[in-house]
């Protein structure tokens, strides 16, 4: 048995009534309700299973009928044996980890998961289950892994270049098979490792070599029961694969991709030289062409509004450049992520680059950062000069008080 403490205290009632074979004996089970035999302190038995469940029936002399799955216990589900939770696993799997789930025996023993609870020797049979459908139900979603499934007959179909086309079963095993496992993160190993696109191809050949002498619907089970040497060998021929052969293709691949980054690094900074440039020349020419007609304030106020025109324009273009940068940035980091997630024993040789790359993203993004600073600071300057020539500010006041 589990320690009840964390549990709610009219749940843990019902447990130590249901241990207690002197107070009450489990008579039959039909699915959906359980018939209970209360033999002593029957009106507290009758009050306890009140609390835990919506129905409870009183039958002939002492028998009681609950519902199972009518607990007013909130995210608690409740069992008659395992083959029991077996079948509607389904209804519980995707709040798995919030759950408190109890798997009532017959002989007054029961297995206890509390909710958010790690893998313990005494919640084992409940967690192997659940990384068994688990991992189950990622094979079955991976396309790379399992072309073809056939639901009637329980069963996939591996395609490998070696062997053919290779069935496998998945006959839910008996109870035995669950309760001498450790399947502790088997589902996280396995999620992982299939991120590399080439391990899955290792992994297929390791297992119709590893499982072809298994009966075609034992071997998923053989699959989960020696997935661990099964993994190992097949990333110990990842590995090899990847340290021999594939890193001078990745090297190219990547050298390729890193000219591609460098090329549009270059364009922006192209096109960000040519903002610098026109930033000043532009202001310059305008500030020059309002001071010569500062006398006429028609034409003052059109050259302001054609400056302030070319300086949305002006942003536009940043922006647009910006938001280059922006993509490049995005870009090189799923470059990286993949290269470290799927090659990882290479990935160190690629570090300088992707750092190279890095430093000219971050610089770009301080240069046009900058620019928008000076873009907003020459509009001040020019409305203020504009302003001043209109007569509505006076300069000379204020650079009078600036230097008081």
């Amino acid at each position: 048995m589990t320690n009840t403490s964390q549990i709610n205290i009219d749940v843990a009632g019902l447990l130590k009534l249901l241990s207690d074979i002197q107070k009450t004996q489990i008579s039959q089970y039909n699915g959906s309700k359980l018939q209970l035999n209360l033999l002593s302190d029957i009106a507290e038995g009758k009050s306890i299973l009140d609390k835990v469940f919506d129905e409870v029936n009183t039958l002939v002399g002492n028998t009681v009928e609950v519902k199972l799955s009518s607990s007013k216990i909130k995210d608690t589900q409740i069992f008659y044996q395992i083959d029991d939770f077996l079948q509607k696993y389904e209804r519980l799997k995707d709040n798995f980890d919030t759950q408190t789930i109890i798997i009532l025996e017959n002989d007054g023993r029961y297995l206890l998961k509390n909710p958010r609870e790690d893998f313990t020797e005494n919640n084992k049979v409940i967690h192997n289950i659940h990384e068994y459908k688990r991992v189950l139900s990622f094979f079955l979603n991976t396309p790379d892994f399992t072309p073809y499934i056939s639901a009637t007959e329980n069963q996939f179909t591996l395609i490998s270049k070696t062997h053919g086309v290779f069935n496998i079963g998945y006959k839910l095993p008996d109870i035995a098979y669950f309760q001498g496992l450790n399947l502790h993160n088997v589902f996280s190993r396995f999620e992982e490792e299939f991120k590399k696109k080439e391990f899955v191809q290792f992994f297929k050949e390791i297992v119709i070599a590893g499982v072809h002498n298994a009966a075609e619907e034992d071997r998923f089970n053989e699959i989960i029961k020696e997935n661990n040497a099964l993994l190992n060998l097949a990333k110990r021929d990842y590995e090899t694969y990847v340290s021999n052969f594939a890193f001078d293709k990745i090297k190219s691949e990547f050298k390729e991709e890193r000219e591609k980054y460098f090329e549009t690094i270059d364009k922006n900074i192209g096109s960000i030289g040519k903002q610098v440039i026109s930033f000043p020349l532009t202001f310059g020419a305008t500030i020059f062409a309002s001071y010569k007609v500062k006398d006429q304030p028609e034409f003052l106020v059109l050259i302001l509004v054609a400056y302030f025109l070319y300086t949305i324009i002006a942003f536009l273009v940043l922006n647009m450049t910006a938001y280059n940068v922006k993509c490049l940035r995005k870009d090189v980091d799923q470059e990286e992520k993949t290269i470290r997630d799927s090659y990882g024993v290479i990935y160190e040789g690629f570090k300088s680059d992707f750092k190279k790359i890095r430093n000219k993203i971050v610089n770009l993004r301080v240069i046009i950062g900058v620019l928008y600073f000076v873009l907003i600071a020459l509009l001040i300057l020019f409305l203020a000069f504009t302003f001043h020539y209109l007569g509505i500010v006076d300069l000379s006041v204020i650079l009078n008080e600036t230097k008081t």
